[in-house]
């Protein structure tokens, strides 16, 4: 499935921090609840989801695109909140002023969350409810950290993060054409019938392979970044042995601190049968995780896809062309 990038400038949330059934998802009603990792149940502080759509209807919750990551509104602790998504911070949290100003406890701890880009400490504060309107509810404990260096970067208000402990749990289907999202239990979204879809497997949690060049990379699909690949050192020194054509690319961390990084243009990135040319590659030091880098949403704003990490798949989707018939071996069977 031929996919056309666009390139952008790199900002990582993290980093910068550290259906009308008119959409292409129909949703099974009756998933079972996917198992929890031994990863995610060391990260999560989230003790209960709420599927609110089985009782109020499934309701695609339209969101905004801002500097290439994913904004919709939603509630916390009924107080309505401009929200993010991002897979790549290990933890689902809240701005530290907003929690002030609601009225949360924050209690300082000696831990760091993870991002696709490094690590950032967090306070807790329990009895939180986030609310993803006519999806889920979630309902615990939460992460705090100071977003107001990332906001103020950006120029975007950000009072909370939903992260890979949250997400990892379930499906999210995301469709660009239309600027909607739906947050189901895992199992429950598929292409619909007449789709054309290709299905990628994940390795490692939501990590899949590919190649760059003709190397082979793993890669972890990073919701919280707007690049399109960003490689590990050791990577990067595997594949771009002599860089001497690299550019600069700067990115920023939650911090407020500017990342001097490198970026290497008109490279060849292709998995699971698809092939993208031109694509940039950057760098902008060490990783955290095994991974070879990350896959953000300089690629993944140009497709609608469904992103299931419990069952272990990546379903890319458009419409069909005039004339065109979908493949079986690429399809999703419709549940």
């Amino acid at each position: 499935m031929p996919i056309r990038a666009q390139f952008s400038r790199v900002i990582h949330i993290a980093s910068v921090l550290a259906l009308g059934m008119t959409s292409s998802t129909a949703i099974a009603q009756n998933a079972p609840p996917p198992l929890q990792t031994e990863q995610q149940a060391t990260l999560t502080y989230v003790s209960h989801i709420a599927y609110v759509g089985r009782s109020e209807g499934w309701t695609p919750l339209t969101f905004e695109r801002f500097q290439g990551l994913i904004f919709f509104q939603g509630k916390i602790n009924g107080v309505p909140a401009t929200i993010a998504l991002d897979n790549g911070f290990s933890h689902t949290t809240v701005d530290a002023a907003f929690a002030r100003r609601i009225g949360l406890t924050i209690r300082e701890t000696d831990k760091a969350a993870r991002t696709g880009t490094g690590e950032v400490p967090f306070g807790i504060a329990e009895s939180v409810s986030i609310e993803a309107p006519n999806q889920l509810r979630l309902d615990g404990a939460a992460a705090i950290v100071d977003f107001s260096a990332v906001s103020a970067r950006m120029q975007h208000r950000l009072d909370a993060v939903l992260g890979g402990d949250l997400l990892g749990q379930l499906a999210i289907s995301i469709h660009p054409s239309q600027n909607i999202l739906m947050l189901v239990p895992s199992g429950s979204a598929t292409p619909r019938a007449g789709m054309h879809s290709r299905e990628i497997p994940l390795v490692a949690g939501d990590q899949i392979e590919g190649q760059i060049n003709g190397q082979p990379v793993r890669l972890q699909i990073d919701l919280g970044s707007n690049g399109v690949v960003t490689l590990s050192d050791a990577a990067w020194q595997r594949i771009f042995p002599d860089d001497s054509k690299a550019t600069r690319a700067d990115s920023t961390r939650i911090e407020g601190v500017n990342l001097v990084g490198r970026r290497i243009t008109g490279n060849t990135l292709s998995f699971s049968g698809t092939k993208i040319e031109g694509a940039p590659v950057d760098n902008s030091g060490p990783l955290p995780g095994s991974q070879d880098g990350l896959l953000g949403q300089g690629i993944l704003s140009t497709v609608d896809f469904i992103l299931d990490i419990p069952a272990k798949k990546l379903i890319l989707m458009r419409e069909l062309r005039p004339g065109e018939t979908a493949s079986p071996s690429n399809e999703a069977e419709p549940k």
